[in-house]
């Protein structure tokens, strides 16, 4: 009896795990300035498996842009596979959006390069979501290839894979894991007898054909590899011939290999699909590979980051982009880059952190620019709207679909009260049932102050670039009494206005008059102290109230209203609304 071996050259690259990523780098650039002229130029090698992940292309390209030309024509001719995904992602600890956004930019870059494997390729997942099987099908995949996870109850080495929603693929299970064939020897006898334990020790769970898979983390396959193939397959053919076979011990002619080197697409193409059991839901079994089950807990400042990352991306920054951007189409490239951080975030030893620190203090960083990016495209949007609703009062705008009522935080006015305020109705300030302040800011509110020789620069800055609205400035010096601790007992006054200032008001200054007045009078008084005083139109107060009713994806002005249940006190240290109530344990 003959039986089929398919051996797929491949390697499983971590970007970064135990070593940070430029370590893993240097090392990956290492390995494919060897191996791909070997492979372009040993025609039976047929075949070489990048991992399933764009990522290490792009990172060795980083390096080695040269060699794009070779890598294009390579996997052209089929000779070498990549993609579908961007990183091997962790399924759980990632959103779903993250999870399509990754193949999808897996799948265009490897576009680029002739195409992507069309094939779920999942070898080192730490479990799998129910709804991977649905994703897959969403982009056309009829096959996933699995090993982690996989209940006992799967007894072959493949099965259906149903989604809830009833979405299903063919699952060929790794049941020892995607290295069964890593570290080739290069003596056939003992490559056959390698062969031959595998699939004795796996029984049942290994099919009729093997599929064997020749790689490893950060492994390359060996320069041997051809070599040890032909002299393997010379031998087999010895043994099938009359002479050569012999009989095994109950009379039987033993088992002879057919071993050739594939894709992974050519060995699923005729990969039995009959007959397979069904598996429905989440693969989050540890019964046959250890799951790493405590990756989902630690290190919850990682899980935190990428929450807010993916959640200021996903219903903040392109809602309120696609909603009121001039053109969203200049944005579209800072969501692109932010996106890029939050997927390469996804591999599995990056949100899980398991990981060397200095690893974890990049995932940290790549959150934090991720955030950065989205949150300025949102506040851009947020301008554009601004100026798109000719409406006076405070904008609410609501990113999501449906309607919603939500505790807001704005700055608010007496002028802001008055004009949101129902006609009929008066603002009592001793009325807080609808509001809780939490600053105030008076109408004039004093910066800073500082000493003669350093209020020039100082108040050239804040005219310059924290407040350019200002439009006048007035000097005032204050009697020499009221400044203490001054050498020369006075203290000048810098009002930055808005408008005009008129009636008794002292001779307003423009910015620029108003600073070289300031540098003389600092320059003949050293001991001069410049106190410098910011005039708001009117005082305001930052509050947290109700926003009332905003239509989805729409807008609407904030208008006062009351909560539906009163705070109030609860003894000495607690706090109630009738529906909940807080007590602080103060023992």
């Amino acid at each position: 009896m003959v039986r089929s071996v398919h051996v797929l050259p491949h390697t499983h690259w971590d970007r970064e795990w135990y070593d940070p990523f430029p370590t893993f780098r240097g090392r990956l650039v290492a390995m494919l300035d060897e191996l791909l002229p070997r492979l372009e130029a040993d025609q039976a090698f047929h075949h070489f498996q990048l991992d399933g992940q764009m990522a290490v292309v792009d990172d060795y390209l980083t390096v080695r842009p040269q060699q794009r030309k070779l890598i294009g024509e390579l996997s052209t001719a089929g000779r070498l596979s990549m993609g579908p995904w961007y990183v091997l992602p962790d399924e759980f600890l990632v959103s779903g959006e993250t999870l399509i956004r990754n193949l999808q930019l897996g799948i265009a870059r490897a576009e680029e390069f002739g195409g992507a494997m069309h094939v779920g390729y999942l070898p080192d997942m730490f479990g799998h979501i129910a709804a991977m099987p649905q994703l897959l099908r969403l982009f056309g995949f009829e096959h996933a290839v699995v090993w982690r996870g996989v209940p006992l109850s799967i007894d072959r080495p493949a099965f259906f894979w149903e989604s809830p929603d009833g979405s299903t693929v063919r699952a060929e299970y790794l049941s020892a894991g995607y290295g069964n064939g890593s570290g080739m020897p290069a003596d056939a006898a003992q490559l056959r007898e390698r062969i031959r334990m595998f699939t004795e020790v796996q029984g049942e769970l290994v099919g009729q054909t093997v599929l064997w898979m020749a790689g490893m983390d950060h492994e390359a396959p060996p320069p041997h590899l051809s070599r040890v193939v032909a002299e393997f397959q010379s031998q087999e053919s010895l043994r099938s011939t009359p002479d050569g076979a012999g009989t095994g011990e109950d009379g039987e002619e033993p088992e002879t290999y057919d071993l050739r080197i594939g894709s992974l697409s050519e060995y699923l193409q005729v990969a039995p699909s009959t007959d397979l059991p069904t598996h429905r839901g989440e693969l989050r079994s540890g019964a046959r590979a250890n799951l790493l089950m405590g990756v989902t807990s630690n290190r919850v400042d990682v899980k935190i980051a990428a929450a807010v990352a993916e959640r200021t991306l996903e219903r903040l920054a392109e809602p309120l982009c696609a909603l009121w951007s001039a053109d969203p189409s200049r944005e579209q490239p800072l969501l692109d880059l932010a996106w890029l951080e939050v997927i390469r975030n996804a591999a599995h030893d990056s949100i899980c952190a398991c990981s060397h620190d200095e690893v974890v203090d990049a995932v940290l960083h790549r959150y934090a620019e991720a955030i950065r990016t989205a949150q300025g495209v949102a506040q851009s949007a947020v301008l554009s709207a601004s100026s798109q609703i000719h409406k006076s009062g405070i904008l609410l705008l609501n990113p999501c679909a449906r309607e919603r009522v939500e505790l807001v935080e704005i700055d608010v006015t007496a002028s802001d009260l008055a004009g949101a305020w129902s006609a009929g109705q008066e603002f009592e300030t001793s009325d807080q049932s609808w509001f809780q302040v939490l600053s105030e800011r008076a109408a004039h509110e004093e910066l800073h102050i500082s000493t003669a020789a350093d209020a020039p620069l100082i108040v050239a800055r804040e005219l310059i670039f924290e407040h350019p609205e200002t439009a006048q400035v007035v000097l005032i010096e204050r009697p020499e009494s009221a400044a203490e601790g001054s050498d020369s007992g006075a203290i000048l006054e810098v009002h930055l206005l808005g408008e005009l200032v008129g009636g008794e008001t002292p001779t307003a200054l423009s910015p620029l008059d108003a600073l070289s007045e300031l540098g003389r009078r600092c320059e003949r008084d050293p001991g001069l102290r410049i106190s410098t005083v910011l005039h708001h139109p009117e005082a305001s107060s930052r509050v947290l109230t109700m926003s009332g009713q905003v239509p989805g994806f729409g807008w609407a002005l904030w208008e006062p209203h009351a909560a539906s249940s009163k705070v109030q006190s609860l003894g000495p240290w607690g706090l109630t609304n009738g529906l909940i109530s807080v007590e602080v344990d103060t023992t």
